[in-house]
């Protein structure tokens, strides 16, 4: 549920703001304008957004908080809105200005208040806007005095315990009062609390408490002011929906394309309420199966034509007519000063790092152009009404992203613009530059690292691209520190490149560096690029080691949303899946890693075309060309995942609900001896030791107990020599099954005990209590067979 609370201003028209190059800031009023005031009026924002929880997807005697999807990307979004010129142009406190986001361990009960607090240092002439996505409680609250129960409706932030609502969550009545004291006269009010299944309370049902929340909200949100405009993001006793293929909740989603341009019905360079309602209400419904229906109301007449944005239109020869635009969200997140223009009319003023702009440009094909000093690119973009381009442009690895140039077709999620700002490779580094990605390409990788090596050293150590690739062969032979350090140098001669950025995280990650600085340079890479899908893959093969399943699921399905033709989406999609308490979710783990399995084998074929060499460098080269994708290391890894999905699905079914198992453990099977070969030509034997174990439960699960044995005793013999798998649990938990299927009961205690002892703190308290009490049970059953005997 989203809230607005507007005050009236006027910014001018769009032919007005062209002809007297006036960049009009939300908030301002025409007699502020033409009286030279618009500089007095300051922009204040505070932006909550939180999708995960200190205590979320914990039962507290019963209380239990839902982490969310998109609530703090919904945040950063608005966000990101405002600091354009279209939004506001809005700064944050860094920046000198008064805009604060809190997302996620940021948005604290303290920040909050302290945030709300700030704004009490508005004037009455200036603007404010307040947002807040999160869950929306009613917690009841009994009076001893009257003797008497209330219900209480609550924010829920980062740190707030149901237990004791009223020191870790923010009352709605607070809230609404600490708006109500802000000077300015001006302002907008948003919030969303309307997230389904959002909080689990003791002895009462949480979708209507979060209704009833949301209801108290409206009632009180209403008394701040008169001349109000509110539009909630769904009918009262409906649900907000998130879609995998939105960064955002659909509603949010349609508010920002709404605010950028797409709501301009009359096509004037404004947005008003009234036309955001209408788009909103149209909009919607058609992305939810007319499922969730925005509503609006205002206390004043005059609050339906309140302009919230202001428009930018590349060309106004057919303004009045909204069908002929479609919009183009342009994005620059980390390169400065690049011009842009589009059928060679500039858009002003020139984009800074983190710019992103909202244009309305005429439908059909585009010439946009982006400079910046001597480098010029030029693309032809499709426009068309109702579908958002979004273009972005960066310096990075890239030159191309056009699937002739790629080996894994890119996401069309967005058109890429690579800039490249080096100076050019002496020749005698290019050439040997060439030879070391053509060795690269056919897997020699110790005649591919001596060219690379030799091109960095011919370029005065100054080549990122040969360092990038340097990178990659070091990891393809196991040198995970060496690669580390040629990500860093690479990094150091281009610091924008996001994807080399992402490249040392999972380098850093693989070679066993801190894990929590791993995760904050991901986070960072995708929210300044949310559509490179790599990124997600890379934060969700961290979040599964972490074993937090329900965001690993996240990130991949965001991961495989953006380009379902990614190998390694699909694949650790897979193995996520497979460690759900869900058998549909473990069935779909195999068609995950199947599916894996083609798009590596189609990799694997387009890499021999490849190997003649690269016209233009694509990422794609890299990730697909070595590190732990090259084609052994992959197709031994999708094998045995799908072999594991397949496997651990019978495993799981208790009810016996699965009509013919057998089938599926002899799928299982064919995928074992596939990954079983491949994992023998590797390097690394830790692919085998993995294969070994699974090939183990497979045969434990089809009742040959000899088999079983023999196979999970080589895997642990294997794992002697692989530092990271020696003390792994899950194999010692494979064999203590076994052995105790075998009636071997001394065996069987001494690996329950080796389990529990490898799985440290990884057991909750009630996993440890579990696995207490069955080494207790095994050692029982020992002591009785050896009276027996």
């Amino acid at each position: 549920m989203v809230s607005l609370s507007l005050v009236s201003f006027s910014p001018t028209k769009a032919q007005d703001q062209r002809e007297r190059g006036l960049t009009i800031k939300v908030g301002a009023t025409r007699s502020d304008i033409s009286a030279g005031h618009a500089n007095e009026i300051q922009l204040w924002a505070v932006l909550i957004g939180v999708s995960r929880y200190q205590y979320g997807d914990q039962d507290l005697d019963g209380y239990n908080i839902k982490n969310l999807k998109n609530a703090a990307d919904d945040a950063q979004a608005i966000y990101d809105f405002l600091k354009s010129p279209e939004g506001g142009g809005f700064r944050d406190e860094s920046e000198g200005g008064h805009m604060v986001l809190l997302k996620d361990e940021q948005a604290t009960k303290a920040s909050v208040e302290k945030a709300l607090d700030g704004l009490k240092r508005a004037k009455p002439s200036d603007y404010f806007i307040v947002y807040i996505a999160a869950h929306g409680t009613i917690m009841p609250f009994y009076d001893a005095i009257s003797r008497t129960t209330t219900e209480i409706p609550y924010f829920v932030l980062y740190d707030t315990d149901l237990r004791k609502p009223d020191k870790t969550a923010i009352r709605m009545d607070d809230y609404q009062q600490a708006i109500s004291e802000i000077p300015a006269k001006k302002g907008l009010v948003l919030s969303d609390t309307c997230h389904s299944g959002g909080v689990q309370l003791a002895g009462r049902d949480s979708a209507d408490s979060t209704r009833r929340a949301n209801i108290r909200y409206l009632q009180e949100v209403n008394e701040i002011s008169s001349g109000v405009g509110f539009i909630s993001a769904a009918d009262q006793l409906e649900q907000s929906f998130e879609r995998d293929d939105f960064r955002h909740g659909v509603f949010t989603n349609c508010l920002l394309d709404g605010l950028a341009g797409s709501a301009d019905s009359n096509t004037d360079g404004k947005v008003t309420f009234n036309e955001i309602s209408a788009y909103l209400r149209d909009e919607v419904p058609k992305l939810t199966e007319n499922k969730q229906h925005p509503k609006s109301n205002t206390t004043a007449i005059d609050a339906n034509f309140l302009p919230l944005s202001v428009v930018t239109y590349s060309d106004v020869s057919a303004l009045g007519n909204p069908d002929q635009y479609g919009l183009l969200q342009i994005r620059t997140p980390d390169i400065d000063g690049v011009e842009v223009a589009i059928d060679g009319q500039p858009l002003k003023p020139t984009f800074k790092a983190g710019n992103q702009r909202a244009v309305m440009a005429r439908t059909g094909t585009r010439s946009i152009t982006f400079v910046k000093g001597e480098m010029r690119r030029e693309l032809k973009a499709r426009v068309d009404p109702g579908k958002p381009k979004v273009v972005e442009v960066n310096l990075s690895f890239s030159e191309s992203d056009s699937p002739d140039d790629a080996l894994v077709d890119p996401t069309d999620q967005q058109v890429a613009v690579y800039l490249r700002e080096e100076k050019e490779p002496s020749k005698q580094a290019k050439d040997l530059f060439t030879k070391g990605v053509d060795s690269f390409n056919k897997q020699k990788y110790e005649d591919a690292l001596d060219l690379l090596n030799r091109a960095v050293q011919a370029n005065a150590g100054a080549y990122a691209d040969a360092l990038v690739f340097r990178g990659r062969a070091e990891q393809s032979l196991g040198r995970k520190r060496d690669a580390v350090v040629s990500f860093k140098q690479a990094l150091a001669l281009r610091p924008t490149d996001f994807e080399t950025q992402t490249l040392l995280a999972e380098a850093k990650f693989n070679a066993g560096d801190n894990v929590d600085e791993v995760v904050s340079e991901l986070r960072s890479v995708i929210r300044r690029h949310p559509n490179f899908d790599f990124a997600h893959v890379v934060y969700g093969d961290v979040l599964l080691s972490r074993k937090d399943y329900a965001r690993a699921e996240l990130e991949l399905r965001r991961a495989v949303t953006i380009n379902p033709k990614s190998p390694p989406a699909h694949l650790i999609l897979a193995d996520v899946l497979t460690y759900q308490d869900s058998k549909e979710k473990r069935k779909r783990a195999a068609e995950e890693a199947e599916k894996a399995i083609q798009l590596f084998e189609e990799v694997s074929k387009k890499q021999v075309s490849a190997a003649r060499g690269l016209r233009r460098l694509s990422i794609s080269h890299v990730i697909f060309g070595g590190g732990r994708y090259i084609n052994d290391a992959a197709m031994a890894e999708a094998h045995w995942i799908a072999a594991k999905a397949l496997t651990r699905l019978v495993g799981y079914d208790f009810d016996n609900s699965i009509p013919d198992p057998d089938t599926y453990l002899d799928r299982a099977r064919t995928h074992i001896q596939e990954a079983m070969k491949t994992a023998q030509r590797l390097t690394s034997k830790e692919r085998l030791a993995l294969v070994l174990e699974t090939s183990a439960l497979n045969h434990f699960l089809k009742g040959n107990i000899a088999q079983a044995v023999q196979d999970g005793e080589q895997s642990l013999k294997v794992r002697e020599a692989i530092p990271q798998l020696r003390n792994d649990p899950d194999i010692y938990s494979t064999l203590s099954q076994i052995y105790e299927a075998d009636q071997k009961f001394v065996k069987a205690a001494e690996h329950q005990k080796k389990f529990i002892d490898a799985a440290g703190s990884q057991l909750s308290a009630r996993d440890r209590q579990s696995a207490e009490e069955r080494l207790a049970q095994l050692k029982r059953q020992a002591a009785a067979n050896r009276q027996k005997n």
